[in-house]
C-alpha cells in the first residue's frame, strides 16, 4: 500500500512539473504584441470581430500613394539655374570691340544696333547649357527658376534659348544678305555663352526638402470609432486604416509595463488550460498519469506543437492556415485514447489562440478537422489509413471554409482561393505524420497498431524460426493469441497488442525446444535431468526470450509481455516432484521460480491467463463443456489467489468476463464432429 501511495505521489509530481514547464515555454514564446498577428488581405473580408479604435491615430498613406506623390513632385519640380550677368556684359563688349576693330565700315550702324539688340534679347530671355537642355527635355515643367545673389526669377521654358537657337536668332536680325554673308565669317557664335547654368546641388537639396514636406498621413481616426466589422470587405482605404492602427499598436506595446501586463495575462490563461487538462487526467485517466512515458509524451507533444506554432506565426511571415494542427490530433489519437487526444488538442489550440489572435474561423476549422481525424482514425492498422484520414481532413477543411465564406460574403467572387491553397499545403505536410509515428515509437518506447500488425505477420524472421524449430510452441502461441485477443476485446483492452504479444511470448523456447511438452515426440529429455536442472531450463525460457527480443530489436511493449507472462510463478511440476522426493528437506524455492515480474496491466494479465489456460487444456482427457469450464475457473482463480494480479487495473467483473470468453473459445477450438449413425442394412 505504501509503495502504491508513493507511486501516486510521484506521478502527480511529474504531471505538475510537466504542466509547469509547458506553461512557461508556451507563455515565453507568445508575443506580447498581439496586434501584429492579425492577417488581412486587401479585397478580402475581415475575419475577426468588430475592431474599435482604442485611441486616436493618424491614417498613414500607402507606399504606393507616397510614391505617386513623390513622382508627381519630381515631375513638376522647377529646377534651379544660376544666372550670370557677366556673360551678357562680356558679349556686348566683344561685339563693340569686333565692330570697332573690324566691322566698322563693313556693316551699317543699323545692323550693328540690331546685333546688339539681338544679344540683349537672347541674354535677357536666357541661354541654357546642354545639361540644362537635357533636364528640361525630360520633365513637364513650364518654368525654371534662376537666382543671382538674393534674387530669383522664373523663366518660361518656351522662351529659353539654347546655343543653337541663340545663334540662329542673332544671325537673323535685320541686315542685308551681303552683311549676313560677311558676318558668317566672323564667328559670331563666340559672342554666345550660356548664362543659365543648371545647379544640381541646389535643385537636389530643394527637391529633397519638398519631399520631406510631403505628409505621410491622410486623415485621423478618433477613439471609439469603428474601424471595421466582421465580414466587411477590406478596400484600399480600410486597409490603410487597419495598417495604421497596427503600427500605432506596435509602438504602444513596446513599453515595459504593457509587456508585463500582457505576459501576466497569458500566464494566467495558459495555466488554467493546463490545470484543466491535468485535472481531467487525475480524475478520469489515472492509467496515463501512472504511466510516465504516456504523460511525458502528452505534455511534450502539446508543448512542442504550441511553441512551434507561436514561433512560426511570429517569424515566418506565412499564413497560419499552412500549420498542420491536426497532426497533433493524429499523434495523440494513435498513442492515447480519443477523449485524451481531443482534450489535449483543444488545450493546444486554445493556448495558441490568445497569443496569435487566431480568428474564430481558424479555430472552428481546426477543431472540426481535428475531430474528423480523431473519429476517422479509430484504430490505426494500415498505412493507407493515414492517407484516407488526410483526405477526410482536407474535405472537412474545404467544405467548412466554403461554408464560413458563404456566411460572411455577399459575392462569391470575393472568396479567397489563396486560403484553399494554404489548406492543401497543410494537408500535404500532414502526410509527415507517418514517419513522425516511427520517431515517437523510438523515443518513448510506444508501439502503434501498424507496428503490431507488421510484427504479427507469421512470415517475420522470428516467427518463421519459431515455427521451424518449435512447431508445438508455435501452435500454442497461435492458440493463445486467439484466446487473449477475444478476451481483451470483451473487457475493452488492446486486442491487437495482446494478439501480437502472444505470438512472441514463448520465443525463448527456441533455445531448447525438446524440453517443452508441446514439442516432444515420445522422448522426454527431462528424464535424465535433476528437478533443479529441468526447472532452470523451463524458467530460463523467459530470460532467453528477452535475449532474442533484444537481438531482434522488438518493441519494449512486447518484451514486457515476455517478462510477465509467468510473473514470479514457479515451475510447479518439478517443484512438487522435488518436494515429494525430499519430504524431510527444507526446500529453497528460488531455483524453481521465474525471474520475471507480475502483470501490471489488463493486457499482460490476460496473456498470463490465456497462456496457462491454453497449455493446461491440452491435458484434458476429453473436451466437454463441464471439464473446460472447471479447468478455466480453477486456473484463473488460483492465479487470482496467488496474487498475480494485485498490481493490475483489472476488476473481478472483468476477470469473470475473461473466463467466460475462454470457455466459449475453448469449446469452439476443441469441438469435434458429431458421429454419423451407420445404416442397419
Amino acid at each position: 500500500m505504501k509503495a502504491m501511495e508513493k507511486r501516486i505521489v510521484s506521478s502527480r509530481t511529474l504531471v505538475v512539473i510537466l504542466a509547469t514547464v509547458s506553461v512557461l515555454l508556451t507563455v515565453f514564446t507568445i508575443s506580447p504584441d498581439n496586434s501584429s498577428q492579425y492577417e488581412y488581405i486587401e479585397g478580402q473580408p475581415w475575419m475577426y470581430g468588430e475592431l474599435i479604435a482604442p485611441f486616436n491615430f493618424s491614417i498613414e498613406k500607402s507606399e504606393a500613394q507616397l510614391a505617386n506623390e513623390s513622382d508627381s513632385l519630381k515631375k513638376n519640380f522647377i529646377p534651379y539655374f544660376s544666372l550670370s550677368g557677366e556673360k551678357f556684359e562680356a558679349a556686348v563688349e566683344g561685339l563693340d570691340k569686333l565692330y570697332k576693330d573690324t566691322l566698322h565700315g563693313i556693316i551699317s550702324v543699323q545692323t550693328f544696333n540690331n546685333l546688339k539688340q539681338g544679344l540683349t534679347e537672347i541674354y535677357t530671355e536666357g541661354i541654357i547649357n546642354t545639361v540644362g537642355e537635357d533636364i528640361l527635355n525630360n520633365t513637364d515643367v513650364r518654368y525654371i527658376r534662376s537666382y543671382s545673389g538674393n534674387t530669383s526669377k522664373l523663366y518660361n521654358k518656351e522662351n529659353l534659348y539654347t546655343f543653337r537657337t541663340a545663334y540662329s536668332h542673332l544671325i537673323n536680325v535685320g541686315m542685308t544678305d551681303r552683311e549676313r554673308s560677311i558676318l558668317a565669317t566672323f564667328h559670331l557664335e563666340d559672342l554666345i555663352t550660356p548664362n543659365l547654368l543648371y545647379d544640381m546641388t541646389r535643385s537636389d537639396s530643394e527637391l529633397h526638402e519638398q519631399e520631406n514636406q510631403i505628409s505621410k498621413y491622410n486623415g485621423m481616426v478618433m477613439q471609439n470609432q469603428k474601424i471595421i466589422d466582421r465580414g466587411e470587405i477590406i478596400d484600399s482605404e480600410k486597409f490603410m486604416i487597419i495598417h495604421s492602427y497596427m503600427d500605432m499598436q506596435t509602438r504602444n506595446t513596446k513599453s515595459r509595463q504593457f509587456k508585463l501586463m500582457s505576459w501576466g495575462g497569458h500566464l494566467i490563461y495558459v495555466s488554467v488550460l493546463f490545470f484543466l487538462l491535468a485535472l481531467y487526467l487525475f480524475q478520469y485517466r489515472r492509467d496515463i498519469v501512472d504511466n510516465s512515458r504516456s504523460v511525458i509524451f502528452l505534455f511534450s507533444a502539446i508543448t512542442i506543437f504550441t511553441v512551434a506554432t507561436n514561433i512560426f506565426i511570429q517569424y515566418s511571415g506565412l499564413s497560419k492556415f499552412i500549420i498542420p494542427c491536426t497532426m497533433l490530433a493524429l499523434m495523440l489519437r494513435i498513442f492515447l485514447d480519443s477523449r485524451t487526444a481531443f482534450l489535449g488538442y483543444i488545450t493546444y489550440l486554445l493556448s495558441c489562440s490568445l497569443g496569435v489572435l487566431i480568428p474564430y474561423d481558424f479555430i472552428f476549422l481546426q477543431i472540426a478537422a481535428g475531430l474528423a481525424a480523431i473519429f476517422r482514425l479509430h484504430e490505426l492498422t494500415q498505412r493507407s489509413q493515414i492517407f484516407k484520414t488526410v483526405f477526410i481532413v482536407m474535405v472537412t477543411y474545404f467544405v467548412l471554409w466554403f461554408a464560413t465564406q458563404m456566411i460572411q460574403l455577399e459575392d462569391i467572387r470575393n472568396l479567397s482561393w489563396l486560403i484553399l491553397v494554404y489548406l492543401a499545403i497543410n494537408c500535404i505536410i500532414l502526410l509527415l505524420t507517418y514517419p513522425l509515428i516511427l520517431a515517437v515509437e523510438k523515443i518513448f518506447g510506444f508501439t502503434s497498431n501498424v507496428t503490431l500488425i507488421e510484427l504479427s505477420n507469421i512470415n517475420n524472421d522470428i516467427l518463421k524460426e519459431l515455427a521451424e524449430t518449435a512447431p508445438g510452441t508455435f501452435q500454442h502461441s497461435m492458440q493463445v493469441s486467439t484466446l487473449a485477443a477475444e478476451a481483451a476485446r470483451a473487457v475493452k483492452a488492446s486486442s491487437q497488442l495482446v494478439r501480437t504479444a502472444a505470438l512472441y511470448h514463448d520465443i525463448g523456447k527456441m533455445i531448447n525446444p525438446p524440453f517443452f511438452t508441446e514439442n516432444q515426440k515420445n522422448v522426454n529429455p527431462h528424464d535424465s535431468l535433476t528437478c533443479q536442472e529441468s526447472a532452470r531450463i523451463i524458467t530460463g525460457h523467459v530470460t532467453e526470450g528477452m535475449k532474442i527480443a533484444e537481438k531482434h530489436h522488438l518493441p519494449d511493449s512486447i518484451k514486457h509481455f515476455i517478462r510477465t507472462h509467468h510473473g514470479t510463478g514457479m515451475a510447479k511440476y518439478f517443484y512438487i516432484k522435488y518436494v515429494n522426493e525430499h519430504p524431510d528437506e527444507k526446500i529453497d524455492e528460488t531455483p524453481f521460480r521465474y525471474t520475471g515480474s507480475n502483470p501490471d496491466s489488463k493486457e499482460t494479465a490476460i496473456l498470463m491467463m490465456a497462456d496457462a489456460v491454453e497449455a493446461s487444456s491440452r491435458s484434458l482427457p476429453e473436451y466437454t463443456e463441464e471439464l473446460i469450464s472447471n479447468l478455466v475457473d480453477k486456473i484463473v482463480d488460483n492465479q487470482v489467489k496467488d496474487g498475480y494480479f494485485n498490481n493490475c487495473p483489472i476488476t473481478m467483473q472483468e476477470i469473470r468476463k475473461i473466463k467466460d470468453v475462454f470457455k466459449e473459445e475453448l469449446k469452439t477450438m476443441y469441438h469435434t464432429r458429431i458421429s454419423y449413425p451407420t445404416p442397419n442394412r
